[in-house]
């Protein structure tokens, strides 16, 4: 495991490289993670992949410091001078998201398909937790909300209560949201991660038609016992709308790394 910095503009963007094979895989980590959380999969591939883990702004070292959020245009900027950073020749690469990650994943496919073997999405959020990141950081009442509750901690129950009755954050996204961003100090940084990233929009028809465009083969590895992400949601979006896919549902709930994760990830990328 390598650790590298890569200055975009006037913001910092830490990374990790594992291997050194001649396939080239982008990966995004999930919320309150680093690159450094794919390690134990990225080892197992490290002979055929040459891995590279980004850390999303305000993740790990990585800062985002321009006037402006994070856009598509700043993303795929940054990953194609990370890989030329790192002098890696390949025709095309492989995309890898994880829960949060699966954003940024999408968004790569959206503006450099042509530059995509295979996209890879594991655990990732359902259509209802995107309408309530974009509606928490794209709309005024929304925003006003959300920044309300980010710097008023104790009116932070009260919210994700009435949101949740008001069907806008469902039981799953609820009982997660009060579980592990109930410290006012994890309130400020979903505050910050969600806030750099509204405006990278995806919509997953248009991947669809992308990837099937493209040829782009979709990986969707979903955790049966996942009460945050139920995998049903993902995995009929995915059946009706992509052309080349593979769907699993592992023993897992919403985790990246377990034994049955790496294990059908050698199958698919080493044994295949």
């Amino acid at each position: 495991m390598k650790q590298q910095i890569y200055q975009y503009k006037n913001s910092t963007v830490s990374y990790y490289r594992y291997g050194r094979g001649k396939e080239v895989i982008i990966a995004f980590h999930g919320y309150n993670q680093t690159g450094a959380d794919f390690a134990p999969i990225a080892e197992v591939l490290q002979h055929k992949y040459t891995f590279i883990a980004i850390d999303f702004f305000w993740h790990g070292k990585s800062e985002w410091q321009e006037p402006h959020d994070v856009t598509e245009t700043d993303l795929r900027e940054l990953v194609l001078a990370i890989i030329a950073q790192e002098q890696l020749l390949m025709k095309k690469i492989t995309v890898c998201g994880f829960s949060m990650g699966a954003r940024m994943a999408r968004v790569l496919v959206q503006t450099i398909p042509e530059s995509i073997e295979r996209l890879i999405l594991l655990s990732p959020p359902t259509i209802e937790f995107n309408q309530l990141v974009n509606f928490t950081t794209g709309t005024l009442l929304g925003s006003l909300v959300f920044k309300y509750v980010a710097t008023n901690h104790s009116m932070l129950v009260v919210w994700l209560q009435r949101l949740h009755r008001w069907k806008i954050l469902n039981r799953s996204v609820y009982l997660y949201s009060s579980k592990n961003i109930g410290e006012k100090q994890r309130m400020t940084k979903v505050y910050k991660t969600w806030t750099a990233q509204r405006r990278l929009r995806t919509n997953l028809a248009q991947i669809a038609r992308l990837a099937n465009k493209h040829k782009i083969e979709l990986i969707l590895i979903a955790g049966k016992n996942d009460a945050l992400v139920p995998p049903y949601k993902m995995i009929k979006y995915v059946r009706n709308l992509f052309q080349k896919y593979k769907v699993f549902l592992v023993r897992k709930k919403h985790e990246l790394v377990t034994p049955e994760t790496i294990h059908l990830l050698r199958k698919l990328l080493i044994d295949s």
